[in-house]
């Protein structure tokens, strides 16, 4: 098989069979699928064993107890036989030439070990967001140290739920997907680690549909430990790379990060969490311009 198709899966019953249909429907068929279900207790063995007729190739590996995402993803990556890995999730949605474009893009640039491509957001209703702006605005990645600097103090601008790379790079480099941190920081983690030896290429294609519902079960709708593990991914990663990153650059990533945290508060509380921000950071224009952007909102609504 060209491709590898890795799909971690934890209580995935719910949504799990719109992502088999979307790969099963794929207008690129030379791939193998490799399951993995970490210590789930739900239904989606049996949904996974339904596909084995309408795929190429299906590997179920099964983890008897919930390990984590980190051990899942390497126990996957040693399972593949492909020469690309591409990442599927268990709650998105796979537009048909989601593979073809990719494996079109690396045979045609040897120089490139990751590439990805744009996610549009859906809120249970409509499109709420495409992500990242930089594809969506038609610009291309930066390269080097530049990529691996925007992707740190300003948070992850790859899609991670639609990456496909290089098997060769990922295993001659001895790249693995970490345990250090929790579930939510791995990708992030990986591909920061990821750009310190390789190209990456961002397609500016529509590539998935992630759910962004306010009722889905997902691990990144626990705020307050998303919130932690970024602040511990942040501080390792400025003690491991002095050499690359600042301090500037390690309290620009920070501010950015006290950005994502207070937009989660509203009203009041919202208004006074900015200004105690305001007061420690004065010279930190994004605090004042992120509160009076939201004034501006809410007067004009």
């Amino acid at each position: 098989m060209k491709v590898s198709v890795i799909l971690p899966i934890f209580n995935g019953e719910e949504t799990l069979i719109k992502t088999l249909d979307s790969l099963v429907n794929q207008s690129f068929q030379d791939f193998e699928l490799i399951a993995c279900i970490d210590g789930s207790k739900d239904g989606s063995l049996q949904i996974l064993e339904k596909y084995r007729s309408k795929l190429k190739k299906l590997l179920i590996l099964v983890n008897n107890l919930n390990i984590g995402l980190g051990p899942t993803m390497n126990r996957l990556v040693a399972n593949t036989q492909g020469d690309y890995i591409a990442v599927a999730e268990q709650d998105d949605y796979y537009y048909k030439d989601r593979l073809k474009l990719q494996v079109e893009l690396l045979d045609a640039n040897e120089n490139i070990g990751l590439v990805s491509g744009i996610a549009e957001f859906w809120n249970g209703e409509k499109v709420s967001a495409l992500f990242p702006g930089i594809l969506v605005s038609k610009k291309q990645y930066p390269k080097g140290k530049e990529m691996f600097l925007l992707n740190y103090r300003k948070q992850l601008k790859v899609v991670n739920s639609c990456m496909m790379f290089r098997k060769e790079v990922h295993i001659n480099n001895g790249l693995y997907f970490t345990k250090h941190h929790p579930n939510i920081s791995v990708d992030w983690t990986y591909i920061l680690r990821f750009l310190l030896i390789s190209e990456i290429y961002g397609i500016p294609e529509i590539l998935v549909r992630i759910d962004r519902r306010e009722d889905r079960n997902s691990i990144t709708t626990n705020k307050e430990k998303q919130f932690l593990a970024t602040r511990e991914l942040l501080r390792s990663f400025k003690y491991e790379y002095p050499e690359i990153i600042a301090k500037q650059d390690y309290n620009f990533a920070l501010n950015t990060q006290k950005l994502m945290e207070v937009s989660q508060f509203y009203g009041i509380s919202f208004y006074l969490k900015c200004l105690g921000l305001i007061f420690l950071n004065p010279k930190e224009v994004r605090f004042r311009k992120f509160m009076f952007n939201r004034i501006n909102h809410k007067i004009k609504i």
